[in-house]
């Protein structure tokens, strides 16, 4: 029973040390290739194992392979939008009370603009007025803005 556990002991040294071997290294600004290739160390780690060697299940953790999927876009955006969207619906009132309030004062300040007394209005009516554009003024001032 000793000797298995300093033989997975030894055997996890090795391992640790293929798995070192499999990676890249960056030396004075380069990156070198790993010193053995993956089809090389899947025929290493398969004759080990056959011996009797403890391997890692899950080599790829050392490899990167444990990264979380990418997702689509919207999937990846789907938590924050529907945070976002809760967020908005309890506000909802208040928005809806905002916008009326500010849709009553622009009614307001376009029925101040458009009253007239009787005599311009009589003025329009019979042509008479000094200026003819005059009743078309208080629409383009609106559309500058």
């Amino acid at each position: 029973f000793h000797s298995q556990t300093t033989m997975a002991q030894k055997g996890s040294d090795a391992v640790q040390k293929l798995l070192q071997l499999a990676k890249p290294t960056f030396v004075n600004g380069r990156w070198r290739k790993p010193a053995i290739n993956a089809r090389k160390l899947a025929g290493i780690r398969r004759k080990m194992v056959a011996s009797g060697v403890e391997w890692d299940p899950r080599p790829l953790r050392d490899r990167g392979g444990d990264k979380p999927l990418k997702l689509t876009k919207w999937e990846r955006e789907r938590e924050a939008r529907q945070k976002k969207i809760a967020e908005n619906m309890r506000n909802m009132p208040q928005m809806i009370a905002e916008y009326r309030k500010a849709r009553q004062d622009l009614r307001t300040k376009t029925r101040k603009k458009k009253e007239r007394t009787e005599e311009q209005l009589y003025l329009i009516a019979t042509g008479r007025a000094q200026n003819e554009e005059e009743p078309w003024k208080i629409f383009a001032d609106d559309r500058k803005k």
